[in-house]
C-alpha cells in the first residue's frame, strides 16, 4: 500500500489485521495514523535521496510515477527475506505504480479494487499493464467486477470480496417521538451526494416536518456544503460533526433514526464500492435510505433491509424519508432486517474468510 493508513481506510485495517490462516507483512511508502491503526509487521520503504527527481520527471510527462528502482529492490528484498508466498496490492492506482515490480515477481499476485481506483484515475494503458501481470483480482462489489470485465479483465480471474464490518451488541436509542434525526457519515466528496441530502432536508422542512440532520466527516466539499445549508435556510437544524473516531461514530448510529447515503457516479467516473459507513449503520440496526448506485443494491433489498431510490435527487430522497418519518414501526422493521443482513453476509469474519479463500485459490492456480 502507498500509505498505511489514511484515516478513512478503516476497512483496509480490518482486513489486514484479521487474517486467520495467513500471516501478512505490510509494506508501505508512508506510515500514518499509527495510533488509530496499530499493526504489527509493517515495513516502511526507505526513500532514495533522488526520489523527488524520479517523481518530477514522470509527472512532467503526464505519467504516474512508478516505484523507483530503490523501492522496487527493497520490495523484492522483503519478499525474499519473509519467504513470501503471495503479493497483494491494495488499490488499482497503487498497482499501476508497481507494474515494473509485478512484471518481475515470480509469485502469485493479487490486486484489489475499491471504487475510485477503477475510474478515469486509472488509464486504459495502466489497467492493461496490471491485467497482464496479475493473477487474481478482488472487487468489493459486483458492479466494480462488471466494470473491470468491461475494461478487459477475464471473468474467471475476478473474485468478489466485500469489506466487512463488526456487528456490535448494541441497543439503539431511536425514538418514536420528537424530530426525525437523520445521519450521513462519509468523506465529503462529490460522489457521496451530500448536497442532495441537504436539499432533501430543506424540502422536508418546507413541508412542515420536524427534522434534524447530522453530517459526520470532512473533505474537500465541506466549505461549500456549509454555505449551501445556510442558503437553504437549514443551518439551524444541521450539525457538521467533523471527522469522528469509531466510538464517537457508533454513538451517532445509536442516537439517530435514519441513515442516508444518496451516492452517485461523478463526471470523472468516481463511484462507490459499497460504503462502509452504510454497512456499519445497518449493523447497528439503523434503517437506511440510499441510491441504486454501484454496489449498494448488493447490500440493500428495497423495502426489506432499507429503502432504495433511483437517483441522487432531493425530491426522491425527501419522499423516502417522509415515508419513514411517519412510521416508527417501519423504521424498526427495516433496521432489524438490515442488521441481520450484515450478520449473514457482511461481517468481518465472513469477508476475511473470502479474502483468505482467494489467497489460496491464487496460490493453488499459480504457474510460474
Amino acid at each position: 500500500m502507498a500509505t498505511y493508513l489514511k484515516p478513512e481506510m478503516l476497512h483496509v485495517y480490518r482486513q489486514t489485521t484479521n487474517l486467520q490462516r495467513h500471516v501478512n507483512w505490510i509494506v508501505t511508502r508512508r506510515r500514518e495514523c499509527e495510533g488509530r491503526f496499530p499493526a504489527q509487521n509493517v515495513i516502511s520503504l526507505r526513500r532514495h535521496p533522488l526520489r523527488w527527481f524520479h517523481r518530477v520527471w514522470y509527472r512532467s510527462r503526464g505519467c504516474r510515477p512508478p516505484l523507483d528502482p530503490a523501492e522496487k529492490k527493497q520490495l523484492a528484498e522483503v519478499c525474499a527475506a519473509k519467504k513470501a508466498r503471495l503479493i497483494h496490492i491494495y488499490f488499482g492506482t497503487e498497482a499501476a505504480r508497481c507494474i515494473p515490480f509485478l512484471r518481475g515477481a515470480k509469485l502469485p499476485k493479487v490486486v484489489s479494487f475499491h471504487g475510485a481506483d477503477l475510474s478515469e484515475k486509472l488509464t486504459d494503458d495502466e489497467l492493461d499493464g496490471i491485467i497482464e501481470n496479475t493473477d487474481l483480482f478482488l472487487c468489493r462489489s459486483k458492479s466494480l467486477a462488471a466494470e473491470l470485465t468491461a475494461r478487459g479483465a477475464e471473468d474467471f480471474r475476478i473474485k468478489l470480496n466485500y469489506t466487512g464490518v463488526p456487528v456490535p451488541d448494541v441497543k439503539r436509542h431511536g425514538s418514536a417521538t420528537g424530530p426525525l434525526r437523520i445521519l450521513q457519515a462519509c468523506r465529503f466528496l462529490a460522489k457521496k451526494g451530500l448536497d442532495t441530502t441537504l436539499r432533501a432536508v430543506a424540502l422536508m422542512r418546507d413541508a412542515g416536518r420536524d427534522i434534524r440532520l447530522t453530517l459526520a466527516g470532512d473533505g474537500e466539499e465541506k466549505d461549500q456544503l456549509e454555505k449551501l445549508s445556510a442558503v437553504l435556510g437549514i443551518a439551524d437544524i444541521t450539525e457538521f460533526a467533523g471527522f469522528l473516531n469509531q466510538r464517537e461514530l457508533e454513538q451517532l448510529y445509536g442516537e439517530h433514526d435514519v441513515f442516508v447515503h444518496p451516492s452517485r457516479t461523478t463526471i470523472t467516473g468516481d463511484r462507490e464500492g459499497i460504503p462502509n459507513s452504510l454497512l456499519e449503520a445497518m449493523a447497528h440496526g439503523m434503517p437506511v435510505v440510499a441510491t441504486r448506485h454501484s454496489g449498494i443494491p448488493e447490500a440493500i433489498t428495497h423495502d426489506k433491509t432499507g429503502l432504495l431510490i433511483d437517483h441522487s435527487e432531493p425530491d426522491e430522497l425527501a419522499a423516502a424519508l417522509t415515508r419513514l418519518a411517519g412510521s416508527p414501526e417501519h423504521r424498526e422493521r427495516l433496521g432489524s432486517s438490515a442488521r441481520q443482513e450484515i450478520m449473514d453476509r457482511f461481517s468481518i469474519a465472513a469477508c476475511v474468510r473470502s479474502l483468505e479463500d482467494a489467497y489460496e485459490e491464487a496460490s493453488g492456480n499459480f504457474m510460474p
